[in-house]
C-alpha cells in the first residue's frame, strides 16, 4: 500500500522548481540561461517554461542577449528586485522619546525610502497610529507586498504589543490588518529581529545571542541558530527579566555600578545556559572597560571556555531592520 502522505504532486514539484529558479536569479541578479541550467540542474524545456512564467508575472526581466566565448549569443535574464516591496515599521526609544521608523525595501533588501516619526509616549502603541502610517506608504508604493512590525520587548501593554506573541490575540490583529491591506502582516520583538540582523553581519557564527541592557529599562534577549530565530511557547523566549537576580523588579538598575554588576551576572547566566559563540550587547550606557570586568569575574576554566566573542554596540535599530528584511523575505516565500 502506497503512503499517499509522502507522495509529491506535480504541483509541488512545479513550485519547488519555481522557487529554485527564483533563488538562483535572486542570488546571481543577472544570469544566462546556460548558467541557470548549471545552477538548478533543470532541463532546458523545464527551465524555459519556468522563465516564461516568471517573466509573465514580472518577477524576471528579459535582459537581451550577450556574446559568449564560443561566439554564440546567449539569452540573459535579470531578477526584478522592484517587483515586490517590503514595508518595515520599527518602533524604538531614543533619548527618552518613542519613534516609529518607516522603511521601504526591495527584494535585494536595499532601502528605497526611510523616515522616522516621533510618536506619543504611552504604555502601548495605538493600532490606528500604525494603520495610518501603513496606508500612507502603501498608497505611495503599491508594490508593497508584506508588512513587518518590530517592537521593544517591554511594549506589551496593548493590542499591538501583545501581538508580538504568537497567540490568538496576535492572530486576530494580524488578520485584521491583512484583511484591510490584503497583504501579509506580522510582528516581531526588536531583540529577536536584531539578533537575526547580527547573525547576518557576523558571518561564520553558528549561534548568536543578542541582549539589550539599558539601565532603567527591561532587558531583552534573543537567540539565532544557523540563521533561524529560536522561539519558545507562544513566541516567548529570552525573558531574562525574570532571572532571580532581578528580584521581580525586572529592570536593569539606573545606578551605573549596580547596572554594571547586574549586566555582568546576566551575561554570565546567558553564557552558561546557552553557550552562544557570539553575543551582541545593545547598550549606550554601560561603563567603559565592561568586557574586561566581565572576564575578571569568570571563576573557573570551564566558564572561561564558555566566553563568547562579545561586542557592545548601539546599532540596535540597524540590526533590527536588517533582521526584519530577512523575515519579510521569508514571509514572501
Amino acid at each position: 500500500m502506497v503512503d499517499t502522505s509522502l507522495t509529491i504532486t506535480s504541483r509541488q514539484i512545479r513550485e519547488q522548481n519555481l522557487q529554485l529558479v527564483r533563488q538562483a536569479l535572486h542570488d546571481e541578479q543577472v544570469c544566462t540561461s546556460s548558467k541557470l541550467k548549471e545552477l538548478t540542474g533543470l532541463s532546458v524545456v523545464t527551465l524555459n517554461k519556468i522563465i516564461s512564467l516568471l517573466i509573465a508575472s514580472g518577477e524576471v526581466l528579459d535582459a537581451g542577449k550577450v556574446n559568449m566565448p564560443n561566439g554564440r549569443p546567449a539569452s540573459t535574464y535579470r531578477f526584478n528586485e522592484m517587483n515586490k516591496l517590503m514595508l518595515i515599521l520599527s518602533i524604538y526609544k531614543r533619548s527618552g522619546n518613542k519613534y516609529v521608523g518607516y522603511s521601504v525595501h526591495n527584494l535585494f533588501g536595499e532601502c528605497i525610502e526611510r523616515k522616522e516619526e516621533l510618536i506619543e509616549e504611552s504604555d502601548s502603541i495605538q493600532t490606528n497610529e500604525l494603520k495610518i502610517g501603513m496606508e500612507r506608504y502603501i498608497s505611495r508604493h503599491p508594490k508593497i507586498s508584506v508588512i513587518g512590525v518590530s517592537m521593544p520587548s517591554d511594549d506589551v501593554g496593548g493590542r499591538v504589543g501583545s501581538a508580538i506573541r504568537h497567540d490568538s490575540q496576535s492572530k486576530r490583529l494580524s488578520s485584521h490588518l491583512e484583511k484591510q491591506f490584503n497583504i501579509p502582516v506580522f510582528f516581531e520583538t526588536d531583540i529577536n529581529a536584531a539578533t537575526l540582523g547580527c547573525y547576518k553581519r557576523c558571518k561564520n557564527q553558528e549561534y548568536v545571542s543578542g541582549v539589550i541592557l539599558v539601565p532603567g529599562k527591561i532587558p531583552g534577549c534573543g537567540f539565532c541558530y544557523n540563521g533561524a530565530v529560536l522561539r519558545g511557547k507562544d513566541g516567548m523566549a529570552g525573558e531574562i527579566r525574570y532571572f532571580p537576580m532581578y528580584n521581580d523588579i525586572g529592570v536593569l538598575p539606573s545606578e551605573s555600578m549596580q547596572a554594571d554588576d547586574l549586566a555582568i551576572r546576566t551575561i554570565r547566566a546567558v553564557m552558561c545556559v546557552l553557550n552562544p559563540g557570539y553575543m551582541a550587547i545593545y547598550s549606550e550606557t554601560l561603563r567603559p572597560g565592561f568586557i574586561d570586568r566581565l572576564k575578571k569575574q569568570l571563576g573557573t576554566p570551564a566558564e572561561e571556555a564558555l566566553l563568547p566573542k562579545i561586542e557592545i554596540t548601539d546599532n540596535l535599530r540597524e540590526d533590527t531592520v536588517s533582521g526584519m528584511v530577512s523575515l519579510c523575505l521569508e514571509a514572501l516565500k
